[in-house]
C-alpha cells in the first residue's frame, strides 16, 4: 500500500491602492466591502522553486530565515518556477507589516506609504531578505499599476497549506 503524504501549496495574493491619508491602522478596520472599491489587482502566484527548498531547510532546522519582506518590481517576465529573484526590483523590499495565520493559511499583508516603493509596478514576490534573494513567490500582476507620492498600496498575500487527498 502507498501511503505517500501529498500536500498543496497555494498562494493569493491582492493589490489595494488607497487614498495618501491611509494608515494601515486604519485600512484593517475595514470590512473587505469597505475595501474591494481600492482593489487593483487579485491573482494567483507562482510559489517558485527556491522558496519551496526554503520551506524544507525551516523543516529541518538547517535555516531559520522566514519570509519577511514583500518585493515589488517593474519586471515584465512571466514567473517561472525557476525564478530566484525577482526580474527588477524597485527599491529594496519592505518588512511585512503583519504576519500570520489562521488554520492552514499564513498572511502577509504589506503596507506602502506614500514614499515607499514609487515607480510602475507590475511583479511583487516575498522573500527573506529586503533584496529579494530567496522568493517564496511570485506574481505578475494583470496591469501594471503606478505607486507614487498621491497613493499609499497593501499587498494581502495569502499562502495555503493543505493535505491533498490521493
Amino acid at each position: 500500500m502507498n501511503t505517500d503524504a501529498k500536500f498543496q501549496l497555494k498562494g493569493n495574493v491582492k493589490l489595494y491602492e488607497f487614498p495618501p491619508d491611509y494608515t494601515y491602522e486604519y485600512i484593517k478596520t475595514l470590512t473587505e466591502n469597505e475595501k474591494a472599491p481600492f482593489l487593483k489587482d487579485r491573482g494567483d502566484n507562482l510559489v517558485v522553486d527556491v522558496g519551496l527548498a526554503q520551506i524544507v531547510d525551516l523543516m529541518i532546522a538547517t535555516n531559520t530565515n522566514s519570509f519577511t519582506h514583500c518585493v515589488v518590481g517593474s519586471g515584465t517576465d512571466t514567473p517561472a518556477a525557476g525564478d530566484v529573484n525577482m526580474q527588477t526590483i524597485i527599491d529594496t523590499g519592505i518588512v511585512v507589516t503583519n504576519r500570520y495565520k489562521s488554520g492552514g493559511v499564513g498572511y502577509f499583508d504589506t503596507f506602502f506609504s506614500t514614499t515607499a516603493n514609487n515607480g510602475t509596478w507590475t511583479e511583487t514576490g516575498i522573500s527573506t531578505t529586503s533584496a529579494g534573494t530567496i522568493l517564496l513567490c511570485r506574481r505578475k500582476f494583470s496591469s501594471s499599476f503606478v505607486k507614487d507620492t498621491t497613493n499609499t498600496a497593501l499587498v494581502a498575500w495569502s499562502i495555503t497549506l493543505a493535505a491533498v487527498a490521493d
